[in-house]
């Protein structure tokens, strides 16, 4: 069963992630499931603040190997493509969001989160990019957010070397705002969002326009040089060996 995406409104909304075995990954349904359910939360009204989260073991763990490995060699273009415009969408949201990291946010899960506006993250987490070990980079904006977000070297050591930081670490390089324990989790990031409708909700959508329109500007070059590097790694042959051999759980055999 593939994961698929889950809405639930109000005030403070809450989109989930939610697979059978509880291990969130990110495929082409599952993309243009999250590009419908956006379009829901767009037309909501009554929205004041998202909150997005996972269900069972993981945020999301990133993106489907199996279907990465099988599709062809110049298909990388149009699959990062797709989840650029995706994940440009829930950055692009009317409203604050909050992503409630609740287990492993990697590759495209990580730059899930780095769409969102706020991160909170549970202490039994995992969050990172480690496309490079499957010799890859990041394609759905993770450079670019992440060089915006955390400045070059922090940045670059974390899409570089591929690792997995855990919760306090993120905090301390400011790639999320706020580590807290499991079970505090779903609670810390509504009392977060409800501090948000304090504020006015037509001033609120009006700041995040003005920063992100400005965001735009800094991100559009480096965006479109991502999505033509992602689609060089994806056809080239560290691409095809490191998915091949991270589905045979093996060690990639670089070159």
């Amino acid at each position: 069963m593939s994961t698929t995406c889950e809405y639930s409104g109000g005030k403070i909304g809450r989109l989930t992630f939610t697979s059978e075995k509880g291990v969130n990954v990110i495929s082409t349904p599952f993309l243009n499931g999250l590009d419908a359910k956006l379009a829901e939360i767009e037309r909501d009204k009554g929205l004041r603040a998202l909150i997005v989260t996972g269900a069972g073991k993981t945020f999301l763990a990133g993106a489907d190997i199996a279907e990465m490995s099988a599709a062809p060699a110049d298909a990388g273009r149009e699959f990062a493509r797709l989840g650029k415009k995706v994940f440009d969408r829930l950055a692009g949201l009317g409203v604050p969001t909050i992503g409630a990291i609740n287990g492993a946010a990697l590759g495209g899960g990580c730059e899930v989160a780095l769409a969102c506006d706020l991160r909170v993250m549970s202490v039994a987490a995992k969050i990172g990019l480690p496309e490079v070990k499957l010799g890859l980079i990041p394609g759905w904006g993770g450079t670019q957010r992440a060089l915006m977000l955390l400045g070059p070297a922090r940045a670059k050591r974390l899409v570089f070397t591929g690792e997995a930081i855990d919760a306090k670490t993120a905090v301390e390089i400011g790639l999320v705002n706020e580590s807290v324990e499991a079970e505090q989790l779903n609670s810390v990031a509504e009392k977060l969002a409800t501090s948000m409708l304090t504020g006015g909700a037509q001033a609120i959508r009006l700041a995040k326009r003005a920063m992100n329109r400005a965001e735009a500007l800094l991100l559009s070059a480096g965006m479109a040089e991502e999505t033509g590097a992602f689609g060089e790694a994806f056809a080239g042959e560290e691409g095809r060996e490191g998915c091949k051999a991270f589905l045979e759980k093996r060690k990639a055999s670089w070159a």
